[in-house]
């Protein structure tokens, strides 16, 4: 399992602040370690008990404790967003596993089929020779019961004439094929198993974040709250005349028809919430909204930022074209869909909805990919 850079000090991937929100899902963290809060908790990290000596109570008092939980929230969520990246991956390895071995599992029956057929053929000449009189070895082999003694009856089928010499090496082949499968379903399982417990330690490690959240949130000063609230809700309605500006300039932006689809069917999921793990318009993850629209457009994706930016072709940040995807993060874990006239479509973490946000607002992406797409 990756380890999850300490990121405290890196400037946010978001210029702009952080929704309140996720503020108060994520971060009175800071709020406990500036000594805003009286008391807090966190299941995760246990934090020791620091009595505030000092309310912050006037106007910039409370302002600035508000923007220290907010740079908070943004480490807070960089960390929990490279867990859940982690997490895709994980699942993503299983899904993959897990189909090569039903792949495995059908070759494994085909073979069973024709061994069947080729034990039938083969006892079928073998008892024509027993009525022919040919006796000897073969009498013995036969009065076994059966043709588990490999070495007889390899040495009674070097009598036979060529066509038996093939039926027999078909038969010895095919029993090679079923061991050979056989160890491969094993050695599958094995790898199945590890990533399921990777997944699985992953998965624990994003509940207690998550857990930790709801502490704080549950300690935050109630002053601070508020403000971050409004802060919330004034960038709620930043982020929606974004998009309704993206949608009334659909038909005007440059790109091919499939490009101008891509940008369509990705506005078509604004305000469905974030869901960590997420690929369906219940709810989606940054890689998850990508992985969803683009299989429409004939691009299979994994289910893993940093895996979906080693794919197509890349493209400087200066000659981004509409459905062109742009990741962050090192190492990546936060990828958006350009929709042209500087503006992303994204599903940013916990607590946030899919929405349309201004590529300027991001720092300097880590790399820009174009795909080939193909028409519904």
């Amino acid at each position: 399992m990756r380890t999850v850079p300490d990121i405290t000090n890196r400037p946010s991937r978001r210029r702009r602040p952080i929704p309140a929100v996720l503020a108060a899902c994520l971060l009175a963290g800071c709020v406990l370690a500036a000594g805003f809060l009286g008391v807090g908790s966190s299941r995760a990290a246990n934090p020791t008990i620091i009595v505030a000596t000092k309310q912050p109570t006037t106007l910039p008092e409370l302002q600035r404790a508000a923007d220290q939980v907010q740079k908070q929230v943004a480490a807070l969520d960089d960390r929990l967003e490279v867990v859940v990246e982690d997490w895709d991956q994980a699942e993503s390895r299983l899904a993959g596993i897990q189909a090569q071995l039903g792949t495995v599992r059908l070759q494994l029956a085909q073979q069973q089929d024709d061994l069947a057929r080729q034990q039938a053929v083969l006892g079928s000449h073998l008892a024509w020779l027993y009525k022919q009189g040919d006796y000897g070895l073969l009498d013995e082999l036969l009065s076994g019961g059966s043709l588990n003694d490999a070495a007889a009856r390899i040495e009674f089928l070097k009598r036979l004439n060529q066509q038996d010499r093939q039926l027999r090496d078909g038969f010895l082949a095919t029993v090679k094929q079923i061991d050979a499968l056989q160890d491969a379903i094993a050695k599958k399982r094995d790898q199945a198993m590890v990533v399921q417990q990777q997944a699985d330690a992953e998965r624990a490690t994003i509940s207690d974040k998550l857990a930790e959240r709801q502490a704080i949130l549950d300690g935050l000063n109630g002053h601070i709250k508020k403000i971050l609230d409004e802060r919330a809700r004034r960038d709620a309605l930043a982020a929606g005349r974004l998009g309704r500006a993206a949608l009334a300039e659909i038909g005007a932006i440059h790109g091919t028809a499939a490009q101008v689809g891509v940008v369509r069917d990705a506005l078509r999921f604004l305000g469905v919430p974030y869901v960590w793990g997420g690929a369906s318009p219940s709810g989606f993850d940054c890689s998850g909204l990508v992985l969803y629209v683009y299989a429409r457009y004939g691009v299979s994706f994994p289910h893993f930022a940093a895996f979906q930016a080693e794919m197509g072709t890349p493209v400087p940040e200066s000659q981004l074209e509409p459905a062109d995807l742009v990741f962050f993060g090192s190492p990546i874990h936060h990828v958006v869909i350009y929709a042209g006239n500087g503006l992303v479509v994204q599903a940013p973490h916990t607590g946030d909805v899919v929405k349309v946000s201004r590529l300027s607002d991001f720092e300097t992406p880590s790399a820009c990919r174009r795909y080939l797409l193909r028409l519904p």
